[in-house]
């Protein structure tokens, strides 16, 4: 099954604080990869997200946090914790550079595997 895909994925543990509408409090977790386009978050299986749902995110970059806003595009279930895609909504150029930024300099392996897989 081919994907569609509008950017590159990098599988790159960052922290994320996720800040539902529904929720008072804000819910620790760690996003999986992340692309420009958004983010795979590993969360706990209990936790009462569905697709669609709509959010901010705070990405928790080692030297500055950025906040996004976005949806649930999909969502995994498994025995033990619940996968969702998010999909960032007008996600800022600054902000692009700060993920860009972080990939280069934490994980520049991602990247050169990227580039010579193109």
């Amino acid at each position: 099954m081919s994907q569609k895909r509008k950017f590159t994925r990098f599988t790159t543990p960052l922290r994320v604080k996720i800040i539902p509408n529904n929720l008072n409090s804000e819910i620790l977790a760690i996003a999986k990869d992340i692309s420009l386009g958004g983010l795979k978050i590993v969360l706990d299986k209990s936790l009462d997200i569905s697709c669609n749902d709509v959010f901010d995110v705070c990405l928790l970059f080692p030297d500055r946090s950025v906040f996004v806003s976005g949806k649930v595009v999909w969502v995994k279930n498994y025995i033990d914790r619940k996968e969702i895609g998010f999909c960032f909504s007008n996600l800022r150029d600054s902000y692009k550079e700060d993920i860009y930024n972080y990939i280069f300099k934490y994980y520049p392996k991602e990247i050169t595997k990227k580039w010579w897989q193109m």
